[in-house]
């Protein structure tokens, strides 16, 4: 045990005083006596108690010196020094993807993290860091542990994919010159393979999670018409244990039951199921896995929508290309002149009226909401958005852009990037899907690459509302592209119940983490609803299996500053125990004397 400020010990001279004053003192005895009549007649007592009297221990002197200790050594602010994982700045990166709702992962995360949320202090701030499908920072150079504790408590996993890349630039962004830097990333590492593993991070300590349990998951469903014009669903269900399962699943239409299917499993097998339903286009399906809860309960639900009639029709204008006109004829579209298409595809030129769903392929100025500050010249593709539909099974790594707009928005969401230059954005103007180019498709490899006729197909099934058969459930986390009518407000009412009110001019929902149906609501200033939309996410397939992996890092180096140390002050304690034993001196001082027994005068 150490102490702060042990200049306090001089004042345990005071004891010599204390001492005296009990050495000074009289000890006469008390005695009850029946009279003192006789006493009146002695004379004035010429001896007097002797000042000074050898010292005689006494239980109100011990308790007194007790005190006097206790008093002093709450002064010198008595310490317990003990090593900590936190440093003089940590970054807590959270992993809140699929996976870690996988057994007992996320239970015993929130315990740890909790826990040295404890140790935080002026010399041990915290940042802390979600590595969800978007990653964000709750809470920076924190030295409040009531705060770190309460950002931690609001996370939760989700059904989306974990981005801990993005996390990690976030933690790097949080790095102080004047405290050295430590980052612990709380995660089951996700599946192999990832990009992290080629570059170790430096300066972090992994603490991994990797509970397992029998988990069975819906990893398909979807919907198609029948020949007679009727709706059939496919489903298909996933056992990621090696033990043989049975399920049984409840399949819904607009929350009403209509059907219970029981579906046995080989081990590592799937099962896939076609049942007929009586749907209708815009009715609500939603299956449902009943019996015991498994290891990952999230992906025990999955909703699907059926889809209403859809737009079937392109036209472009601009300078057009071959490439644009092969893909419209081996798209299940057909071709209309500019005035009386369902979908638009504008090729360079003048930025025309977005009257429908357009796709813009760098026109002559950009569209409302984006702004171009100038161009970038011979720049590749770096990033794809990770569950973007038009993205699945699409591989842009290889397309390079000969120049591309620079541009700027807070309104537009970036799919595709090179570095942070966006090269293909989606947004809406005037309640309209948009989907902007900024490069020319001549003047890069993309119409080269084998991904250019799946991406564009996809691109036009998403200007035209969802697939050629159904309305496909985008995964958690991909944002919801909102077109509020002018002047309302948008309202979300999420799949737990709860209502997320929007700022006036939103046109990104992203706090899309949970899997189910999100209805979204545009009202007016009295608060009545001037129209209604849904959408719809999935949980990641890729979570179900619940895979894990030590991630490569670099701890921080033991005598480069990057350990903490924590202080643990005792005062708290010595003060309770001074309170405690003032109290008990006060009354072994102040007790009434017991009165002595005395024999009566005349009695035998």
């Amino acid at each position: 045990m150490s102490f702060l400020a042990p200049a306090a010990f001089a004042l345990a001279a005071l004891a010599g005083p204390l001492i005296a004053l009990y050495m000074l003192r009289s000890r006469r005895s008390r005695m009850v006596v029946p009279s003192i009549i006789l006493w009146e007649q002695a004379g004035t007592s010429v001896s007097a108690a002797l000042p000074w009297q050898r010292l005689k221990m006494s239980p109100l002197l011990i308790l007194q010196l007790v005190v006097l200790g206790l008093f002093v050594l709450a002064l010198a602010r008595p310490f317990l020094a003990q090593q900590t994982e936190l440093g003089p700045h940590t970054v807590m990166v959270i992993d809140t993807s699929g996976s870690m709702a996988m057994a007992d992962r996320w239970n015993l995360l929130e315990e740890r993290a909790l826990s040295l949320a404890e140790d935080v202090s002026r010399e041990n701030i915290v940042s802390v860091v979600e590595a969800g499908p978007h990653p964000r920072v709750l809470t920076a150079f924190s030295s409040d542990p009531l705060v770190v504790a309460d950002s931690i408590s609001s996370l939760s996993p989700g059904g989306g994919i974990e981005r801990l890349d993005e996390a990690l630039r976030l933690a790097r962004g949080l790095e102080t010159p004047d405290r050295p830097t430590k980052m612990l990333v709380l995660s089951d590492g996700g599946p192999a393979g990832t990009a992290l593993e080629s570059e170790p991070i430096l300066n972090a300590d992994h603490i991994a999670f990797t509970d397992m349990a029998a988990n069975v998951g819906i990893s398909a469903f979807s919907t198609e018409p029948t020949a007679e014009g009727a709706t059939r669903i496919f489903l298909e269900l996933a056992n990621w244990s090696d033990q043989a399962a049975s399920r049984q699943v409840e399949v819904a239409v607009n929350d009403l039951v209509t059907v219970v299917v029981s579906v046995n499993m080989e081990p590592l097998g799937r099962s896939r199921q076609t049942i007929p339903l009586d749907a209708s286009p815009g009715d609500t399906i939603t299956a449902h896995l009943l019996g015991d809860v498994d290891g990952l309960a999230l992906d025990d639900t999955a909703t699907i929508s059926v889809s209403r009639p859809q737009a079937n029709t392109v036209a472009v204008v601009g300078e057009g290309s071959a490439f644009l006109t092969a893909l419209v004829d081996a798209a299940p579209f057909g071709w209309a002149g500019s005035e009386a298409s369902d979908l638009l595809i504008v090729d360079g030129g003048p930025l025309p009226d977005i009257d429908r769903p357009t796709w813009l392929i760098r026109p002559d100025a950009p569209p409302p909401g984006i702004t171009t500050v100038g161009t970038v010249q011979n720049v590749g593709v770096t990033f794809q958005q990770p569950g973007e539909p038009i993205l699945d099974q699409v591989d842009l790594s290889n397309v390079v852009v000969a120049e591309a707009q620079l541009v700027e928005s807070e309104s537009w969401f970036p799919m595709v990037r090179a570095g942070d230059v966006p090269l293909i954005l989606l947004g809406t103007v005037n309640e309209q899907r948009v989907v902007y180019f900024t490069f020319d498709i001549t003047h890069s490899n993309l119409p080269l690459q084998i991904a250019f006729p799946v991406m564009g197909t996809r691109i036009l099934e998403h200007l035209a509302g969802g697939g050629a058969l159904t309305v496909i459930p985008e995964l958690a986390g991909v944002p919801a592209v909102l077109s509020p009518p002018e002047g309302a407000r948008t309202r979300v009412i999420r799949p737990d119940g709860l209502v997320d009110e929007l700022a006036p001019g939103a046109s990104l929902y992203r706090a899309t983490e949970q899997v189910g149906r999100y209805v979204i609501e545009y009202v007016d200033a009295s608060g009545a609803s001037v129209a209604t939309e849904e959408v719809l996410r999935r949980f990641a397939p890729t979570e179900s299996a619940g895979d894990f992996h030590d991630l490569a890092v670099v701890a921080p180096p033991t005598d480069g500053g990057f350990s903490g140390e924590l202080v643990r002050e005792w005062v708290a304690w010595f003060l309770a125990a001074l309170l405690v034993f003032l109290a008990l001196e006060w009354w072994i001082g102040h007790r009434r004397p017991v009165k002595a027994r005395s024999t009566p005068v005349g009695s035998a």
